[in-house]
């Protein structure tokens, strides 16, 4: 009954995201030519786990062989491994979406089997962590047109306005701050830094959050940018024809694992 409940809460929210195909674009980038691009997961059943991002209302869209699904502001990808870690010990510790209707998105939330974490109706807020380990946030924002959006990734430091100012310095990003607490605002979404508490918290790489993304408009010029900032890439840019990429890869300095894409804002 719950599976069936859960596919039926799918094409429910598929049919309310397939009306506007750019409901899943990517922002414009920001005057570095950079916005938010995705977030890729390790999932042990792609399946299943492509069927609970279906009912939040991802659309699914490809580029070249690679899947995604879709969000106005941020690509999920899902890689099937066992995760090592939940998303929670990790750097990146939830990503987080505004919705506009906190019942449903707490109904889709139970539904696919995810334990409630938080769960303030008042003020329209559930943290809840996904089966095998990610953690995300629903924050309602009743003006929104949309049922669902990307809002932010939140990542744990020890220094959080250090980190902070890493994402402003490399990705163009605005410093501000939310509930008190350093972001670094990008085109599509934004970076939050929660104070770590008690232990450093692990790189992310090989964890339910694998790794986060970002979309550039020109690799050259960003590849530029980070030998001037001295950041050596852990992964060379390259242009991959199977899925009709430029990709490369960096690690922020808490051991967040970071991938930047020049092209998937095409995908379709």
């Amino acid at each position: 009954m719950k599976q069936r409940h859960l596919l039926t809460c799918a094409a429910f929210c598929a049919a309310l995201f397939t009306t506007d195909s750019t409901l899943a674009q990517l922002a414009a980038p920001n005057a570095d030519g950079i916005s938010a691009g995705h977030t890729h997961l390790s999932v042990p059943d792609i399946a299943r786990h492509r069927e609970i991002w279906k009912s939040f209302g991802a659309r699914e869209v490809s580029s070249g062989r690679l899947q995604l699904l879709g969000f106005p502001g941020m690509y999920i990808l899902l890689t099937e491994r066992e995760p090592s870690l939940p998303s929670i010990q990790t750097t990146a510790n939830h990503i987080g979406f505004s919705v506009n209707n906190y019942a449903h998105f707490k109904e889709l939330l139970l539904a696919a089997g995810a334990t409630l974490f938080f769960d303030d109706a008042e003020n329209g807020q559930i943290l809840a962590d996904l089966p095998n380990g990610v953690r995300v946030e629903f924050a309602v924002d009743k003006a929104q047109a949309e049922p669902i959006m990307f809002h932010h990734t939140h990542i744990s430091a020890v220094d959080a306005p250090g980190l902070r100012d890493w994402y402003v310095k490399v990705f163009g990003a605005e410093a501000g701050e939310r509930r008190n607490l350093p972001s670094a605002v990008i085109p599509g979404g934004r970076v939050d830094f929660l104070p770590a508490r008690g232990n450093a918290p692990l790189p992310t790489q090989g964890n339910a959050i694998d790794h986060i993304g970002f979309e550039v408009t020109d690799m050259k010029a960003f590849a530029a940018k980070m030998q001037t900032l001295g950041i050596s890439f852990n992964r060379e840019p390259e242009y991959i024809e199977a899925i009709n990429l430029t990709i490369a890869f960096i690690t922020d300095p808490t051991g967040t694992y970071i991938e930047i894409t020049e092209g998937l804002d095409d995908a379709e």
